[in-house]
């Protein structure tokens, strides 16, 4: 929906403040203010009293590595924990077991702030799965664009991939 454009005045505009901690090399900020095709620009340590403020669903970005690239990652589940072990270090605890630690300039910190940019009221009324429908289908119908209206549109294979062929530009697939 978003690389049509054509649901612009629903789109949710967000400020995203990205503010990181973190004293060892790597972990750049990688963006694409122009897209895909056009420079990648970077924010590279070291990052102490940094932030970063922009639209991040609109540009493509990605952060880079950091740490060991060789070392092995423990084994751990969603619902681990890290936390300060009062001696300098952090430790990562999953069910209360101890599955790695590292020295706090092996951590890097990020918060991330959100914030909606834009009133509600401004939208033209809500988004239905018929009414998205009825926005594709008049485009593609104005393009000249042979295809079958699907009864299913969430599963229908050929509708998805007729919408990616469409719409998604091929740079979009390859990485940000």
């Amino acid at each position: 929906m978003g690389f049509s454009r054509l649901f612009e005045p629903w789109r949710v505009v967000r400020a995203s403040t990205l503010s990181w901690f973190y004293a060892a090399s790597g972990g750049s900020f990688d963006y694409w203010p122009e897209g895909l095709d056009g420079p990648m620009l970077s924010e590279r340590p070291p990052f102490g009293d940094v932030a970063l403020c922009t639209d991040t669903d609109r540009i493509y970005h990605r952060i880079g590595p950091i740490g060991n690239g060789n070392e092995k990652s423990p084994r751990i589940s969603a619902s681990a924990k890290i936390q300060p072990d009062g001696e300098g270090k952090w430790i990562v605890l999953e069910n209360g077991e101890a599955r790695a630690s590292y020295p706090s300039s092996a951590i890097r910190f990020s918060v991330l702030w959100k914030a909606e940019v834009r009133e509600k009221e401004s939208r033209p009324g809500n988004l239905t799965l018929d009414r998205i429908m009825a926005i594709f289908i008049a485009d593609l119908r104005q393009r000249g664009i042979d295809f079958h209206v699907p009864s299913d549109p969430l599963a229908d294979t050929a509708w998805i991939l007729l919408l990616q062929r469409i719409y998604v530009p091929p740079t979009a697939t390859h990485g940000g």
